[in-house]
């Protein structure tokens, strides 16, 4: 089974002692190559990436690994009256009457536990059947929740302690901006934007309307719109309001924008409540550093800026404050690249969009084996594990 991962095209690697990034808000910087090159970046998806029974491919496939993973989450959310919810939803594919359950797997507070086991289940058997894995320099990084799920599956975060800190981080979003029904319309949402120019002038331009929709009140003095994600060179999100990220969007023309299928204002100030009521839970989590070389070495960064995470500490202030600052994916994969990185495996249900995302933000196309590993979808480097096992 080694190396079976690299289905994907390999082409002839070209590299450059020099680059230059763009900083999304700033000027053009050079960033140099660091001195020690990293082998492989396993990434993982964020909220939205989520559907009814994404654990049940692997439990029919690979049922003791994943039963393990169940009865963690037994133990993290042992007297949480919905855990028998969340379990179902986990395990069993929807019908087409069961609407309560397809509007029930997206609420925040469940979706995050559920796509951060799906993705730590997969990535364990990944690591299992695969002997190529367990040799080498690996980043562990993930937009957004997985973020929380790269330091869960790099062994720094246990994975009881990871799932608790999930559903509180759920519980939270929800509860600062007083989101519990879910039978009715949210007033918050985020707004995915495709841009063509670069993103310091897509973000200079966003303020300049802003600023005119605010002069002449169409929009509410109370009324946010930050600019929540930088996904990739050719697109954005926005969150917090959604009338008003839908008006900004028609005064500047945005007709590609869309709508995305959450009700939280992710990664915008409206949660900077969030961060004193998650903090209780993760100092009570054990955050370890994995060892160091000799190799393999885990590394990790932080999304918002992509500066490398060295300590207990950093990670858990990562966790924090990740709830509300912005996801900077362009310049974190791009710093993942400067580590020479070339073999990328995108590991959970939705990871083909994140995926996708990592192809876009990379500086060259050449040299990079890049591929999913997504149970949920048929295609991926995943059939081609479960075919050959």
């Amino acid at each position: 089974m080694r190396n079976i991962w690299f289905s994907s095209r390999t082409t002839t690697h070209h590299s450059h002692r020099l680059r230059f990034r763009e900083h999304p808000f700033k000027t053009i910087v050079p960033v140099r190559y660091a001195a020690t090159a990293t082998a492989t970046a396993v990434f993982f998806p964020g909220q939205a990436t989520e559907s009814q029974g994404m654990l049940a491919p692997l439990l029919h496939h690979f049922p003791t690994i994943t039963r393990d993973g169940l009865d963690a989450l037994s133990e993290a959310l042992n007297d949480d009256p919905e855990l028998p919810t969340i379990i179902r939803l986990l395990t069993t594919k929807g019908d087409d009457d069961g609407d309560d359950d397809k509007r029930l797997v997206h609420r925040t507070a469940i979706a995050q536990p559920c796509i951060l086991l799906s993705s730590i289940m997969t990535w364990r058997i990944l690591r299992d059947q695969c002997a190529g894995l367990n040799s080498g320099d690996t980043v562990y990084f993930g937009h957004s929740l997985g973020q929380i799920t790269a330091f869960a599956a790099a062994g720094a975060i246990h994975l009881v302690d990871a799932l608790k800190i999930v559903r509180q981080r759920g519980l939270a979003m929800e509860q600062v901006i007083s989101d519990t029904d879910i039978s009715t319309p949210s007033k918050y949402g985020m707004l995915a934007v495709p841009i063509k120019q670069p993103i310091a002038e897509f973000a200079a331009s966003m303020r300049d309307c802003e600023q005119k929709l605010r002069s002449d009140s169409t929009l509410a003095p109370d009324q946010v719109i930050d600019l929540a994600n930088l996904n990739s060179p050719g697109q954005v999100v926005l969150s917090g309001h959604i009338a008003a990220l839908n008006k900004l969007a028609a005064e500047m023309g945005l007709r590609r924008s869309t709508n995305l299928p959450v009700r939280i204002p992710f990664h915008s100030r409206l949660l900077r409540g969030v961060e004193s009521r998650l903090r209780d839970a993760v100092n009570t989590a054990a955050v370890t550093m994995p060892p160091q070389p000799p190799p393999p070495a885990a590394r990790f960064l932080r999304n918002s800026d992509a500066q490398e995470l060295t300590t207990a500490d950093d990670i858990r202030k990562s966790i924090v404050s990740g709830c509300w600052e912005p996801v900077d994916w362009v310049r974190s994969v791009r710093r993942v690249e400067d580590w020479g990185v070339n073999r990328w495996i995108g590991v959970g249900p939705g990871s083909a969009v994140t995926t996708a995302l990592v192809k876009r933000s990379l500086i060259t196309s050449v040299g990079h084996d890049i591929v999913t590993c997504d149970p949920m979808k048929t295609g991926t480097a995943w059939d081609t594990i479960v075919a050959a096992l």
